[in-house]
């Protein structure tokens, strides 16, 4: 009898796929909950929604006599804070075709996108609202604008103490119990804890049995006033100050009217070491000229940069590649630091199928709202680079 083996019968082994299809990695938006100020009594819909806040009369120590009539004082004005609604959102188009040959089922995947889509959205939008105002801080000894943060200006127990103060002062109302909240960055957070002397993070922890609980989880906890949020979401931009020039490398320049690439072997310092936001030097190429895309193929880094430049730019073009220190904002705020205001709150929406065969199915989310700084005493910002942003 003849021994039949998968050799013999290839026709018949065929990979076999996993139909079920994971998500990409989340986040958990949490920005959208600092919001704690809405509308209590609007008068009428509109596209910017204006609050108004009462000014305290100055104090009055002074004496009454006895048989002198108070003398009336005005009323201070009111301030306003205004909110501008805008509409928000975002689509997708599933084609009856992608749902009859898909290995897997893909509508409610869709669904699920297109729902998280909606809330990540909408939870940057009042991260971006929420990251600027009149009191800021920076991180280390030196640091005196977003443009002098270093990898070295960190973050330290000081600064939380100091904000903790500044916001006690300013009367702001802590959010939870006598706690401020605190919305720190992973890459941040690492540097707090890292704090070493009988001042720091770590220390003061140690010497409690909840605290040790903190530790072993890696969690942040409350500290010095404040409870603390730790997520990606807090906003990092690479605003802050140069670095040292990375080796310069022998690249293949094209260039257009409107930007250049440049690409590099994957293996060159310029192609591991550079990220989207750092500077661009040459001959020809705009000041201040930075990386806007990186892509990779096979064994060559190709780097965008979306700028004009001020003359040719040719293959013989020497480009140099200057990282920018990454500035991180950590956030500390009371009560009513944010208001949102909203005309029609963000949903999904499944959209008509309106072409002749019935073969495009929209789906997708909408919502009319809008964020502002609400109370700028409420709310302070740490800005500061990381010792691990690089690694």
């Amino acid at each position: 009898m003849a021994y039949t083996d998968t050799t013999a019968v290839a026709g018949l082994i065929k990979t076999a796929y996993d139909r079920y299809v994971e998500f990409a990695l989340r986040s958990q938006p949490m920005i959208r909950s600092v919001a704690d100020k809405r509308p209590a009594q609007q008068a009428m819909p509109g596209s910017t929604v204006v609050f108004s806040l009462y000014n305290d009369l100055a104090a009055a120590t002074s004496t009454l006599g006895e048989t002198t009539d108070v003398t009336a004082v005005a009323l201070p004005d009111v301030s306003t804070v205004s909110v501008t609604l805008e509409e928000k959102g975002n689509g997708a188009l599933v084609t009856r075709k992608l749902q009859l040959f898909s290995l897997s089922d893909v509508d409610p995947a869709v669904a699920d996108i297109i729902a998280y889509n909606m809330a990540d959205s909408i939870d940057q939008i009042a991260m971006n609202a929420l990251n600027g105002g009149t009191y800021v801080q920076y991180g280390g000894a030196t640091a005196t604008s977003t443009a002098t943060v270093t990898a070295a200006s960190t973050i330290d127990s000081a600064d939380i103490r100091k904000i903790v103060a500044k916001l006690r002062t300013r009367k702001a109302v802590p959010r939870e119990g006598n706690l401020y909240w605190t919305g720190i960055h992973p890459e941040v957070s690492h540097d707090l804890r890292a704090e070493t002397g009988n001042v720091g993070w770590r220390d003061v922890h140690s010497l409690t049995d909840s605290g040790q609980g903190n530790l072993w989880a890696g969690t942040i906890g409350t500290y010095e006033g404040a409870f603390f949020v730790e997520t990606n979401r807090m906003y990092s931009a690479k605003s802050g100050a140069n670095q040292s020039t990375l080796a310069t490398t022998a690249v293949t320049v094209a260039g257009t009217s409107a930007g250049f690439t440049f690409g590099v072997a994957s293996s060159a310092v310029i192609a591991t070491r550079a990220e989207v936001g750092d500077k661009v030097n040459g001959t020809g190429i705009a000041t201040d000229a930075r990386i806007s895309a990186i892509t990779t193929s096979g064994s060559t880094t190709t780097f965008t940069v979306a700028t004009a430049h001020t003359a040719a730019v040719t293959a013989t073009t020497v480009v140099t590649v200057t990282p920018v220190t990454r500035v991180y904002s950590t956030i500390l705020c009371g009560k009513q630091a944010l208001a949102e205001a909203v005309a029609v709150e963000p949903n999904v929406v499944i959209g008509p199928v309106t072409d002749s065969l019935m073969r495009f199915r929209p789906i997708g989310w909408y919502g009319v709202l809008g964020f502002s700084r609400y109370r700028e005493e409420s709310l302070y910002r740490i800005e500061s680079g990381s010792s691990i942003a690089a690694l």
